[in-house]
């Protein structure tokens, strides 16, 4: 059984957890067998009027599809980037889009404490090699040359990178490293330098056996134990003590409840968005630009394609309407290829996993009239919503009428390569 890695929880779930979220996904209906190509002739139509080429070479993109995103980001003062994740040449289009939007914010799928590492990090010359040695895979998508170099990029604009997910499954050393900086008790650091070298050891060994160990699942013994340790501690200790906590109960709530502790997630995600805003959404002012870059699943208009939720992409959509703003979401996914997956750090030699997207139901008519060996082909969406919504344009199924709903543009790259570990 296939599905997509933007459908599932990707640094943030366990790898045995992936029978619940298929069972999600079955639920939802959006794993099946192909079906045969939409035959509604006005769906056809519309495809076929609003297909536009669009060539790339790194982040130099060009052609007439280029040229519409070009002028609808212009308008837009959020966009929003759904993704399959590990694919390298996706980055290179995000870093195409922040120089034609050049954003005062990037919201990115990592957690805070990881985005203040990557800020400090892509502030210096060449990749974090040695931090990634140390703590392998704990900057997340970001532990890849390629999205490295996004946020190279982004900083270069003097984008400030804001990171709204929960404490990741591989950052559990680092952020006890972090705690134990600012513990202010002696003990009480020695105890949390010990602890962050026993879990980066757990967590490494995890990731080189590919076995689900990692010390972000913590039985509530432990988790009260630590908040016994820390509680004579100060508030940034006392906040990373129940950030972790929280997101320790939601990796361990997946391996039961999958969609409840999907939906805690997504809670905790839209909370801590609004947080960060807070410095710059002020009354009478609009808000500044802002990149996302998510998972397919999180950055929709409306209900998202898992479980009807609704996501981070729907509250971007709120807070655009109340300031009488745009916002533009684009959904981009290789129709085959090789993305990366989670790698051994004492072997990175591995290509990446190969896929086929070209059967899947929600992409299925784009893939197919996306030519593996030509031109990437941008689909402008909003068309064939207006028809949908009017009730004049029918579909073969819910997912592809959800994908119609939430996305504005829908790009497929016709082969990609897997993004790089270094």
């Amino acid at each position: 059984m296939r599905f997509f890695s933007f459908l599932r929880p990707c640094f943030s779930a366990a790898p045995t957890a992936r029978r619940v979220a298929a069972a999600l996904l079955l639920s939802a209906g959006l794993v099946g067998q192909a079906r045969a190509q939409e035959t509604d002739t006005t769906f056809v139509r519309l495809l076929r009027k609003n297909t536009f080429a669009l060539t790339a070479n790194g982040t130099e993109l060009a052609g007439p599809g280029w040229a519409r995103l070009q002028q609808d980001i212009q308008k837009s003062q959020l966009v929003l980037i759904g993704e399959d994740h590990g694919m390298a040449q996706i980055p290179g289009f995000a870093t195409a889009v922040a120089r034609e939007l050049k954003p005062a914010l990037y919201v990115a799928e990592i957690d805070q404490y990881q985005a203040q590492d990557l800020s400090r990090l892509a502030a210096q010359p060449g990749l974090p090699t040695a931090y990634n040695q140390q703590h392998a895979m704990s900057l997340s998508f970001y532990s890849w040359a390629e999205e490295f170099e996004l946020a190279r990029a982004l900083r270069a604009q003097n984008a400030t990178i804001i990171g709204i997910d929960q404490v990741s499954m591989m950052s559990t050393g680092s952020l006890f490293g972090r705690m134990a900086a600012q513990a202010k008790s002696k003990p009480v650091r020695a105890e949390l330098q010990r602890r962050a070298a026993a879990y980066q050891a757990q967590d490494r060994a995890a990731l080189v056996r590919g076995t689900n160990t990692f010390s972000i699942y913590q039985r509530p013994s432990a988790l009260d134990s630590l908040r016994a340790l820390t509680r004579q501690e100060g508030p940034q200790v006392q906040q990373m003590v129940r950030d972790f906590a929280l997101s320790s109960e939601i990796y361990a709530l997946n391996q039961t409840q999958g969609a409840k502790s999907h939906q805690t997630r997504i809670n905790l995600m839209k909370r801590s968005l609004l947080a960060s805003l807070r410095p710059y959404d002020q009354p009478g002012q609009p808000l500044p630009k802002m990149l996302f870059k998510f998972g397919a699943a999180h950055v929709g208009r409306g209900a998202s394609l898992i479980g009807g939720v609704y996501d981070v992409g729907n509250l971007a959509v709120n807070l655009t309407d109340v300031h009488d703003q745009k916002s533009l979401h684009i959904f981009i996914i290789g129709k085959q290829g090789l993305k990366a997956g989670m790698p051994n750090p004492d072997d990175l030699s591995k290509p990446g996993i190969r896929y086929a997207n070209d059967a899947e139901q929600m992409v299925q008519p784009f893939a197919a009239a996306t030519s593996t060996a030509g031109a990437w082909q941008v689909f402008d969406l909003r068309p064939l919503r207006r028809y949908l919504l009017a009730g004049r344009l029918k579909v073969s199924n819910q997912t592809l009428a959800t994908v119609l709903q939430d996305y504005d543009y829908m790009v497929i790259i016709p082969e990609t390569t897997a993004s790089r570990p270094y």
